[in-house]
């Protein structure tokens, strides 16, 4: 069995300038995350633009309401019973975030990861 890492390991962030979000996906963070990621943070500094952030650049996946941050934290969330390794859930290396200004902003949102 490998030895665990004994230190944080960071992933390179990524910025988007939210003045150029359109009511289209685009993606956010380039081409993906540099490494696999097991917590996501996602700032939205804007004070009147809400986002719509997608894993697939077609369906809504969650809603980041302005001046907000989303953390999810997938070591957390993680699977009990898995029949390979440890079941630990994260963001893949290379998974890319897309973003569009969102359709429904005054809506209740209600989002879910599993």
């Amino acid at each position: 069995m490998a030895e665990e890492l004994k230190r944080v390991q960071c992933v390179i962030k990524s910025e988007f300038d939210l003045s150029g979000l359109t009511g289209t996906y685009q993606a956010l963070n380039g081409t993906g995350f540099s490494d696999s990621a097991k917590i996501l943070k996602i700032y939205n500094p804007s004070a009147t633009v809400s986002v719509d952030i997608s894993l697939n650049s077609v369906d809504d996946h969650d809603f980041i309401p302005p001046l907000s941050t989303l953390i999810v934290d997938f070591q957390t969330n993680h699977k009990d019973d898995s029949s390979y390794g440890s079941g630990t859930l994260n963001v893949a290396k290379g998974q890319i975030l897309y973003g569009k200004t969102a359709s429904n902003p005054t809506f209740l949102q209600i989002i879910g990861y599993k």
